[in-house]
């Protein structure tokens, strides 16, 4: 029996699923598998076409975090789904900018700006 913790939250914003992290740190191994397949499996269920993740707790991620967050993407791609990020702090926001991740992901600074941007 597992004891876990749910690690996003979503609801609807419009016409998208907003997930928000729970976790203010993706930096242990377990929890960021544990992250990565609550997101897959919100994916693979997903009937509309628009998400957003919403980053506003999490304070520190590790590289391991952001493989996940490719991983999402390129699921997203294969089944149709627009992907946005949000809520991304400026520590944060470095690393994506060093990595290029910048690039690959739709961010933005809030939530409703997000789901519009989709």
């Amino acid at each position: 029996m597992s004891n876990a913790q749910t690690r996003i939250v979503s609801h609807y914003v419009d016409d998208a699923v907003v997930a928000t992290c729970m976790d203010t740190r993706l930096n242990d191994e377990i929890g960021i598998q544990q992250w990565g397949e609550e997101l897959y499996s919100l994916v693979d269920r997903l009937k509309i076409k628009k998400l957003v993740i919403n980053f506003q707790n999490v304070v520190f991620m590790s590289s391991s975090s952001l493989r996940v967050l490719i991983t999402v993407n390129s699921r997203c791609k294969g089944k149709g789904i627009k992907l946005a990020l949000c809520g991304i702090n400026d520590n944060i926001m470095e690393a994506f900018k060093i990595t290029r991740l910048d690039s690959v992901f739709k961010i933005k600074k809030g939530e409703i700006e997000a789901v519009k941007s989709l």
